[in-house]
């Protein structure tokens, strides 16, 4: 049987009193969730000017991390002067991941299982080539960052690297070797006759039979002189023996 006095009643009320006080204590105390955080996101790359053809790495910091389970972050740039080559340093262990598509590249990367978070700086590089030249501005136009208990923190065009690329140079022509003019008759050389499709070799060495006019030509005509002279001997002796039958006729009547 409970008692009803007021005494007892008086107690119990001060009773609960101090359970939900300390109820309420308790939850104070109990820790919040604690979201992912950065204290500084950057993006570095060459101070100097690149030549086109060269490659430039992009890094990205974010310093000072606290419960970054995972992050996705996303590069944006002018395709023109840009192009993706590859990922070259991300955080050691977990997973990585990377899409590409023309002006821009996302990495991924997630730790597993019961791998602790990351904490303090966490660099991540994205090599690129340079196309042609031109001022180009490469932008951090997402990042997403996950904590170990799935809360989220996105942010949007955190930071931006111009990068200066200076235009390959044209290639000079080189210029033809000079050739030598041919000899002409106002030179005072002659030129030397080719032989034609239609003149025998042997006459154009002088040994052919034909009617040229070259050294086979003048050794014809001299043989042919030497048997005219002969021919016209002949004739005057035949001429002054008719001329003398003739007058021995006379003679003899």
């Amino acid at each position: 049987m409970r008692d009803r006095s007021p005494g007892t009643r008086a107690r119990r009320r001060a009773l609960h009193a101090t359970v939900a006080a300390l109820g309420l204590l308790l939850v104070a105390a109990a820790p919040a969730a604690a979201a992912p955080a950065v204290d500084e996101v950057a993006l570095t790359g060459p101070t100097a000017a690149v030549p086109a053809g060269a490659s430039v790495d992009v890094r990205l910091d974010l310093r000072a991390a606290a419960d970054v389970y995972a992050y996705e972050a996303t590069l944006a740039f002018d395709p023109a002067l840009l192009a993706y080559d590859q990922v070259t340093d991300v955080p050691a262990g977990g997973f990585d991941d990377v899409t590409t598509a023309p002006g821009g590249v996302t990495v991924r990367h997630t730790r597993l299982g019961t791998s602790p978070s990351l904490t303090g700086d966490v660099t991540t590089t994205v090599r690129l080539t340079a196309l042609a030249g031109g001022t180009a501005t490469v932008r951090l136009a997402d990042l997403t960052l996950v904590g170990s208990d799935a809360a989220t923190d996105t942010r949007a065009d955190v930071a931006s690297l111009d990068v200066v690329v200076t235009p390959a140079p044209t290639p000079t022509p080189t210029p033809p070797a000079p050739t030598a003019p041919a000899p002409s008759p106002s030179d005072g050389g002659a030129a030397a006759p080719s032989p034609s499709a239609t003149t025998p070799a042997g006459a154009a060495a002088g040994t052919g039979t034909g009617t040229g006019t070259g050294a086979g030509a003048g050794a014809l005509s001299a043989t042919g002189a030497q048997v005219a002279g002969v021919l016209a001997v002949a004739l005057a002796a035949l001429g002054l023996g008719a001329v003398l039958v003739r007058r021995r006729a006379v003679a003899s009547r």
